[in-house]
């Protein structure tokens, strides 16, 4: 029987319509839910029935150290603040131990909501790191 490990989460790329734009420490936010509705039907006194409504996609965290490799990614970010809202596909990949693909998850109609910096500290001997958050219409799978 074949033995299926998990794997690591530090092995992922983040590419925006189908490019590596920039190198990413930290991806969190990939999750989704659905409150369930409901339903009594009438005669039936067992139980109730739960059926599903909208599902809700959660935003996307990106974090990375603050580097000149990110015009592209600042291009997008600083259009989206001019009113100038471009979406994009971004698709977030997990490596396995081996360098193949395990799982992907594509963002669709992703946008800039939040930038951020950490504070930046002269007595201080950190990387600096820069925060973005993307909203999203909804996410596919591959495997």
């Amino acid at each position: 029987m074949p033995r299926y490990d998990p794997s690591a989460t530090f092995r992922f790329s983040v590419e925006i319509d189908g490019v590596l734009v920039a190198r990413f420490s930290e991806c969190s936010g990939l999750e989704f839910s659905a409150d369930p509705e409901e339903y009594r039907e009438g005669g039936l006194n067992s139980h109730t029935h739960r059926l599903p409504t909208r599902f809700k996609f959660n935003d996307i965290t990106l974090k990375r150290g603050i580097a000149n490799d990110g015009r592209p990614l600042w291009t997008w970010v600083q259009n989206t603040v001019k009113g100038q809202i471009v979406t994009h596909d971004v698709t977030v990949t997990l490596y396995d131990v081996k360098g193949d693909v395990l799982q992907s998850w594509t963002l669709r109609g992703a946008f800039p909501i939040k930038w951020s910096a950490t504070p930046l500290q002269a007595d201080q001997n950190a990387v600096a790191v820069e925060t973005l958050t993307l909203a999203h219409q909804g996410m596919d799978f591959a495997q």
